[in-house]
């Protein structure tokens, strides 16, 4: 019987194999959550600013004003998620078990036809 040493795969090229497999799902999970942070971060701005121009040309009513209160809000929430994201491999438990934030609500906003992501 010859046995074919290159073929051979030890308990370390496992684990390391293992490991690598880990890292890459929670770099893409870290991937697809900044990009949730970052689409919401740009919507959420651009009503803000939209609401702006209305309070800017004195058009806004006051429902318009409570709206862009609203979102300013919302838009600290998701800066501060989306810091936070920055933040999670720093972790000591990265990239096995890392601790993600948590996400803030998507908010409704009625001047935009797209659908949150979900």
């Amino acid at each position: 019987m010859n046995i074919d040493w290159s073929q051979l795969i030890t308990k370390a090229m496992k684990e390391t194999a293992a490991a690598a497999a880990r890292l890459t799902e929670a770099q893409a999970l870290l991937k697809s959550k900044n990009e949730v942070a970052a689409a919401q971060v740009a919507r959420i701005q651009d009503r803000i600013d939209t609401l702006g121009y209305g309070i800017d040309l004195g058009e806004a009513t006051t429902e318009d004003k409570a709206e862009q209160q609203a979102l300013l809000g919302n838009l600290k929430q998701w800066k501060a998620y989306k810091y936070s994201l920055g933040k999670v491999i720093t972790q000591a438990a990265w990239p096995v078990t890392p601790k993600w934030p948590v996400q803030p609500d998507v908010p409704m906003i009625v001047g935009d036809p797209a659908l949150p992501p979900g």
